[in-house]
């Protein structure tokens, strides 16, 4: 049977001073040695190997034949396997329950455990150990301190085995035990401030890495960012498996955009998810699930933790074969706020032997979610103030008319009215832009001619103020009545743009800029007509949105957000080029 050890606190130099031998300086000089060897195990070393090497230390100094050490995890209430030394895991559980095993038992005690016969003990379940010869067995608690703000110690249990039994352990064997496991987790604490250093210094490359993605002139795709930056979250935590969900506007609907790793992984990229139907993926979009840390799940606004999908109500039973299919052990949903809306959802598996996510991991893993989150309200910030431009430049062009006429004391009240009411105009775009960093705008009904007319004047007298005098500019071709229902600033974005870089096409000698609208198939289609011609591989980078320029991000990024499409035709006839986008015409009523 096993035992707890329980005794008056023994004084060590007495035990020695009993010791009447001549070898005893000899005896301190090697106690001495093995705690320090023990104390100055390379911090830099895996987890595993640390815990080899201390474990070979522990067994060569107390005469034992093996040893190992699991560790308590909480979340999953199991002690998991970290370590041995000269002990055969092959047919060892990496996870036993808390509650039912004697390294639980010393963890919740924090006393050490006795098992002066491991064949006849009944609470020692794993008697497969017998085969390898171990007999006995000496359990000693391990606590490393958490270095965090929130959570509590590490607490574990060393297991060290011996080949006799019935085997009796002397007090001075369990001190001994005892103290080499406090040197131990002094070893360990070094490692977790190393480690802790580490993801600081990962989080600041982190930060870089994102920022200067974009810094690039064709600014920021997520699928790109999400690419480039899971490999660095493999080698920071061991990322074993990533989805990156783009969530739909009206939050309905979610997609699996992209998949890590690429090669050999089991995502299905496209695949269309309604949320309603997926209680994990409504959970972290809507964020109505009531917080907190439950038996199977982890809600918290920064993130969905799923602890066992084959026991949580938020996993459907698709999911729970698939998780049981490929090995998943546990779950983290960090969702990506825009605008306070959740528009991108990262999910991080454990599979394999990783069971869990570390407090310390899903601090890593929201962090990353943040710093994208930020990037990418930056990105739309810088979208925005791109489109100040034109605004910005009517405004001052025919502010400039008004004051010469003013100026020159000439009567041309209808015309200056005219100029005023284009200022007015341009300044409450303006404004418009300002507050769509916090949109709260919805999509009209719009006369998509009118529009288009109305953007075009104002691309001309940019034209003027750029004294661009060799373009000739044409409108007359617009078919009124085409009604659209879409977001007028964001089509007004759209046509500035295109205006803009049609503009720069045109040689700088001078040529034609023409516009026209017409319904085809259901669709509103603009055609925008510039001399000069693109080069066919640009074309083709273009068509595929793998575009330099910002403003044709924001042009692909708008069109496809309204249910449209986007082409391009040259025509080397004419030395013309003719960018066209078709969008859906209202539904009439």
């Amino acid at each position: 049977m096993g035992s707890f050890m329980t005794r008056p606190e023994p004084n060590l130099l007495d035990i020695l001073k009993r010791v009447d031998h001549p070898d005893l300086p000899w005896a301190l000089e090697r106690v001495f040695h093995t705690f320090n060897e023990l104390v100055w195990i390379d911090p830099s070393q895996s987890w595993r190997k640390i815990l080899y090497d201390a474990s070979k230390i522990i067994v060569e100094f107390l005469g034992a034949q093996a040893a190992s050490i699991r560790l308590h995890e909480p979340h999953l209430n199991q002690m998991v396997s970290f370590g041995s030394y000269h002990y055969d895991e092959s047919h060892r559980e990496s996870a036993i329950p808390f509650d039912e095993s004697i390294a639980g038992r010393v963890v919740s005690t924090q006393k050490s455990y006795l098992v002066s016969d491991i064949a006849s003990n009944p609470e020692y379940r794993a008697k497969s150990v017998l085969d390898q010869g171990l007999r006995s067995m000496l359990a000693v608690p391990l606590v490393i301190p958490r270095f965090m703000e929130k959570g509590d110690d590490i607490r574990g249990a060393i297991h060290v085995y011996y080949e006799d039994a019935p085997r009796e352990f002397t007090p001075l064997e369990v001190l001994t035990a005892e103290l080499m496991a406090q040197r131990l987790s002094y070893v360990i604490a070094r490692k977790r401030i190393l480690d802790l250093r580490r993801v600081n210094e990962k989080k600041e490359w982190l930060v870089e890495k994102i920022f200067a993605k974009l810094s690039l002139e064709g600014g920021i795709k997520m699928k790109d960012l999400f690419r480039l930056m899971v490999e660095e979250l493999h080698d920071i935590i061991r990322v074993q498996s990533c989805t990156l969900f783009a969530v739909g506007d009206d939050g309905k609907t979610a997609v699996l955009e992209s998949g890590w790793p690429e090669q050999g992984g089991y995502h299905t990229v496209g695949k269309l998810f309604q949320v309603d139907e997926h209680p994990y993926l409504r959970t972290v979009v809507r964020q109505d699930h009531p917080l907190g840390d439950f038996e199977n799940e982890r809600v918290y606004p920064s993130y969905l933790l799923i602890k066992s999908p084959q026991a949580s109500y938020l996993v459907t039973e698709n999911l729970r074969h698939f998780a049981q299919a490929h090995g998943i052990n546990s779950i983290l949903y960090v969702p990506l706020r825009i605008a306070d809306r959740v528009s991108y959802v990262l999910v991080f598996d454990a599979i394999e032997r990783r069971r869990f996510f570390s407090d310390e991991e899903i601090e890593i893993l929201t962090f990353f979610g943040k710093q994208i989150t930020q990037a990418l309200e930056i990105e739309r910030l810088d979208d925005i103030l791109h489109d100040f431009k034109n605004p910005a430049i009517a405004i001052a062009g025919f502010s400039r008319r008004v004051r010469k006429m003013l100026e020159r004391g000439e009567d041309r009240r209808d015309e200056m009215l005219r100029y005023l009411d284009v200022v007015i105009h341009e300044g409450s775009r303006l404004q418009e832009m300002a507050m769509s960093l916090y949109p709260v705008a919805r999509p009209e009904d719009l006369d998509f001619s009118e529009v288009v007319l109305g953007r075009f004047q104002i691309n001309e007298e940019a034209i003027r103020e750029q004294r661009r005098e060799g373009i000739r500019t044409d409108a007359t071709g617009l078919t009124p009545g085409l009604g659209v229902c879409t977001w007028r600033l964001a089509l007004e974005r759209v046509l500035d743009n295109l205006f803009n870089n049609a503009t720069k096409a045109i040689p700088a000698h001078g040529g034609a800029l023409k516009v026209r609208t017409f319904s085809r198939e259901g669709m509103a289609t603009l055609e925008i007509t510039n001399s000069g011609r693109i080069p066919q591989d640009e074309i083709t980078r273009i068509l595929s949105a793998d575009v330099a320029g910002r403003g044709l991000n924001i042009v692909y990024r708008f069109v496809r957000s309204m249910g449209g499409v986007v082409d391009i035709q040259v025509d080397e006839a004419s030395d013309t080029t003719t960018f066209r986008i078709s969008l859906p015409l209202a539904e009439t009523r």
